[in-house]
């Protein structure tokens, strides 16, 4: 069979051509509004499970300074001369009450120092040494700082940030509570029991307070 030279195949109709330029604009533009909104979702729920995380970290660590903290309380130290005479103690208990202004906020900022025996071993530091700690806040970090009896000192930050920190203290036969101490003062005894007080702020949430309560066995 001769196909002859003049004969041509049916045009294909224009609908058929393919894309037009101005098309595939528009479809990369759609395609890309989807993914900047899958982005943003993702991003945001990243987010939000970050700060989440971020939040049970701080959480976590202010419990575990507030326990390390009344473990140190708890063992709270007095000394005796070799003779045992309880004139001859050798004591150190005292609590300072402050304040700190925070965002227009006002949140106390207390400091509590007291004699102790350590049963965590510090670097090359001999366990249950005798020694004096003080608990405080430092640039919203809670600090521990030991000076032990062979003149060694070490600071230790536990947790943070924290915007408030607050102590108590209930002197012995009584039932009011007192903001300061000071075993040099008014108060030549150490108090029966501390009030241990940790206020967090997290962003978009009311302040969260940690509270607890330590007995002083060696002040009775």
């Amino acid at each position: 069979m001769m196909i002859s030279e003049n004969s041509t195949f049916p045009d294909r109709p224009k609908e058929e051509a393919g894309f037009t330029l101005l098309e595939l604009m528009i479809s990369l533009g759609i395609v890309s509004i989807i993914f900047v909104l899958i982005y943003g979702t993702f991003s945001n729920v990243h987010h939000g499970n970050q700060q989440m995380e971020d939040d049970a970290d701080r959480y976590r660590m202010t419990r575990m300074s507030l326990y390390y903290l009344a473990n140190d309380l708890s063992m709270f130290y007095v000394g005796q001369a070799p003779d045992g005479r309880s004139a001859s103690r050798e004591m150190v208990f005292r609590g300072e009450d402050n304040e700190r202004l925070q965002d227009n906020e006002t949140f106390p900022n207390d400091a509590i120092e007291f004699s102790t025996v350590s049963h965590r071993r510090i670097g090359d530091i001999p366990a249950s040494d005798q020694m004096i700690l003080r608990y405080a806040l430092q640039d919203g970090y809670l600090i521990q700082e030991a000076r032990f009896s062979n003149g060694i000192s070490r600071i230790n930050e536990l947790a943070g940030p924290i915007e408030g920190l607050n102590f108590r203290y209930l002197p012995k036969n009584s039932t009011d509570w007192v903001e300061t101490w000071n075993t040099g003062g008014a108060n030549p005894e150490a108090p029966t029991v501390v009030e241990i007080e940790l206020i967090l702020k997290v962003e978009g949430h009311p302040a969260r307070r940690f509270k607890t309560w330590v007995d002083l066995p060696m002040s009775l």
